[in-house]
């Protein structure tokens, strides 16, 4: 392992990202810069997206005309023959049409001046096949064969979505889940494992990368026709994260296991620091969706007992599912029931560029990744050229600029969302007992987290006004009468909160109506 270079800047430790909010970024999608050789060619570049930064968090906690996100998730940055990058042939270099090593390392630096980590996908269940491993690996007698998967018949059985995986190259067959040109890594070969180590040491150790994003990790190893989930590759996986720990402690490591619930919680904390939990969002979209929280309230039940503490990915969609406010059929009040079930819940938040102004997109994937829409203009204020791809069909009525100066725009309830996030700890980090009320409307949570003031958060899915709500939860940590105050909401007003005997809540009651989709944080404070 090579020894940690420090970049001269303090990065965050593991346990340090419950706290943080992570921004989504598809570089190509997110900002063409405007001087200097990429300028103007409708792709964006990291440069571009330096530009940006204010946007995301200027660094100042006194000003409110930035999001508050306290990291950022690229995808694939890396040389690739696709738009989307997730077939690489260089892992330790940067797609030209994003610029350089050393536009990246001065991203690094701009970010971690402003408070935000630097996540970046690490795409290690595949290769593209015009990677010069790959390209070695089709002669039968390169040292590079065993790289891959190979055999001299077709198996004939089928991927995890009944999709064809054995691929006929040459007089054999090789093995390639998700695509002919993405043919997977073999996790067996020693070799492989060490080179995915170098590749880690590079981008943690020299570039300063923080946090790492796998990819498809639920498919690294194969037993026969099992192709996901398997035995070998938690095994596999719990070797690498020990020697992320070796390699540089502060990496924190996600990884993207799309299974129930059940299946992505074996992977934390031995395989992983956290998964993304695809089943809960799928819970708070359809309580958005729907106007009603039932089975959400059951759900993140679910989730709270079989994760560790902060040991999940919370989220609404990412970029390859169909953008929230097509879900939600363009209903705002919809959207803005679902930023608040994402930021006043637990686990960690990620948030997809642009759906904090409601951009639209439904698949083919292209149209869930258009250009970022921050103006009216033909470029949209992304690119002085011909974007690579078309606009949102709304891209000019429903930007950052036409919201920028709303209070009650989506854009400026995402700020104040975030913003009250980060200054109270029990919603990052805080013990979370979901609460009943008798309106399935009514989404309610009790946040404590110790040495912070314990936080009830309310959210309205529903579309009418609720004039009253009743709270009750059988336990919690908290005992005695607690004074309710305000800090999200000032049209509602709360009696005190009553804990009785093993953390009883009584009631907690509003004599103003919740608006529909509205949300409302309290903090408590002892009598």
């Amino acid at each position: 392992m090579m020894a940690f270079a420090s970049t001269g800047l303090e990065a965050a430790a593991p346990e340090e990202w419950r706290d943080r909010v992570v921004y989504e970024i598809f570089v190509r999608s997110f900002q063409d810069s405007a001087s200097g050789p990429l300028a103007g060619d409708g792709i964006g570049d990291i440069p571009g997206l330096i530009s940006r930064l204010d946007y995301l968090n200027d660094g100042n906690p006194r000003t409110s005309d930035d999001l508050g996100v306290t990291a950022i998730w690229l995808m694939p940055i890396h040389p690739s023959p696709s738009y989307h990058g997730y077939d690489i042939t260089d892992y330790k270099a940067i797609n030209p049409e994003y610029g350089t090593i050393e536009d990246f390392k001065t991203l690094v630096a701009e970010c971690r001046k402003r408070g935000i980590e630097v996540m970046i996908d690490l795409v290690i269940n595949h290769t593209s096949d015009k990677h010069p491993w790959f390209i070695d690996a089709l002669n039968p007698d390169s040292p590079m064969r065993d790289r891959y998967i190979w055999s001299a018949t077709d198996p004939g059985w089928r991927g995890p979505w009944n999709q064809i995986v054995w691929h006929k190259r040459g007089d054999q067959w090789m093995y390639g889940l998700f695509y002919h040109a993405m043919p997977d890594l073999n996790f067996r070969n020693a070799d492989v494992t060490r080179e995915i180590r170098e590749i880690v040491s590079f981008w943690t150790n020299d570039i300063g990368v923080t946090g790492l994003r796998l990819d498809a990790i639920r498919h690294l190893i194969e037993e026969g026709e099992i192709q996901e989930n398997t035995p070998s590759t938690l095994r596999w996986l719990g070797e690498f994260q020990r020697d992320v720990r070796e390699l540089n402690p502060k990496v924190f490591t996600i990884g993207e296991v799309w299974s129930p619930s059940q299946e992505s919680a074996k992977y934390v904390p031995d395989a992983m620091d956290a998964t993304f939990e695809f089943e809960l969002a799928s819970a708070m979209m359809n309580a958005a969706k729907s106007g009603d929280a039932t089975h959400l309230r059951r759900k993140e039940r679910e989730v709270i007992e079989l994760y560790p503490s902060g040991g999940y990915g919370r989220f609404l969609t990412n970029h390859d599912q169909n953008r929230v406010m097509s879900e939600l059929n363009g209903e705002e009040g919809k959207a803005r029931a679902a930023a608040a079930l994402l930021f006043t819940g637990p686990g960690i938040a990620f948030v997809y560029y642009g759906e904090e102004i409601g951009m639209k997109g439904a698949k083919p994937d292209e149209l869930i990744r258009t250009p970022m829409q921050w103006n009216g203009s033909d470029g949209g204020g992304f690119t002085s050229g011909k974007p690579w791809q078309p606009f949102a069909p709304d891209a000019k009525s429903r930007s950052v600029a036409a919201m920028d100066h709303s209070t009650d725009s989506l854009v400026s309830l995402y700020r104040e969302l975030l913003s009250v996030r980060n200054k109270f700890k029990s919603l990052s980090r805080g013990e979370t007992t979901v609460l009943e009320c008798d309106d399935r409307s009514v989404y309610a949570l009790l946040r404590s987290a110790p040495g912070h003031p314990p936080v009830i958060t309310v959210v309205n899915v529903g579309a009418k006004p609720i004039a009253e709500v009743r709270l009750t939860c059988d336990r919690s940590g908290l005992s005695g009468v607690y004074r309710v105050s305000t800090v999200r909401g000032e049209y509602f007003r709360t009696s005190d909160a009553q804990f009785g005997t093993g953390g009883r809540l009584s009631y907690v009651l509003n004599d103003t109506p919740l608006p529909a989709y509205g949300c409302a944080v309290f903090v408590l404070t002892r009598n």
